[in-house]
């Protein structure tokens, strides 16, 4: 039985998937978009003890939003700007390695020697694309890939990934829950973690083989 609190729950979380592309978007049409996957989810979903309604929801919400974005071409990047994202990113890596803290974007376009503003957009042009279809350290192991988040007839792995969450030690239970269920940023769990941004990448991807490879098996 699905109750209010589940679907005003799920009603926040569509709003808070819509946000995080409403620079290029309408957050009301995205929301829209999310509710045809609430509608879906609630067709199809079965009380259980062990997956709240909500957790089995997200899939097919933000499955349809990120349908629905690879579907519009509006949003062009051109290889010059992915070649300056991926100079950023390597730069900021470097910094953080040197300097054994995170570092301003400021900093990082300073040290690049490119405008800061010229940078920032190209940051974010480049980390709206990537995201629907990323790929964590140039391997093909990714949150989507594991769950099938852009498959909404494969909704069951969700208990399966329910399970192998369960199985990991605190410290990396607790980096995934951050990264995929509250939308947090590597900077942001680093400093959650008292990490660096480097350390969280690399944990992250070593984080979910072990889960794949436990959900294969």
């Amino acid at each position: 039985m699905i109750s209010e609190k589940d679907l005003i729950e799920t009603k926040d979380m569509i709003y808070k998937i819509a946000s995080k592309y409403s620079r290029y978007y309408s957050i009301e049409d995205l929301f829209q978009v999310g509710v045809i996957g609430l509608m879906k989810a609630k067709k199809n979903y079965k009380s259980n003890e062990f997956t709240k309604f909500s957790t089995y929801a997200y899939n097919y919400i933000f499955g349809e939003i990120i349908e629905f974005i690879k579907n519009d071409r509006t949003i062009k990047v051109s290889s010059d700007v992915l070649k300056l994202y991926k100079a950023y990113e390597k730069s900021k890596d470097f910094l953080i390695n040197e300097l054994g803290r995170n570092v301003s974007l400021e900093e990082v376009s300073k040290f690049m020697g490119v405008d800061e503003n010229i940078l920032s957009d190209a940051i974010i042009k480049s980390e709206f694309v990537l995201s629907t279809d990323s790929k964590l350290n140039d391997e093909d192991f990714s949150l989507e890939k594991i769950t099938g988040s852009d498959n909404r007839k494969k909704i069951d792995d969700l208990l399966d990934l329910k399970r192998e969450l369960e199985r990991l030690k605190e410290d990396e239970r607790k980096l995934i829950e951050l990264r995929y269920f509250k939308d947090y940023t590597q900077s942001e769990v680093a400093e959650e973690m008292n990490m660096s941004q480097v350390q969280v990448s690399r944990s992250e991807t070593k984080i979910l083989k072990k889960m794949y490879n436990g959900i294969v098996s």
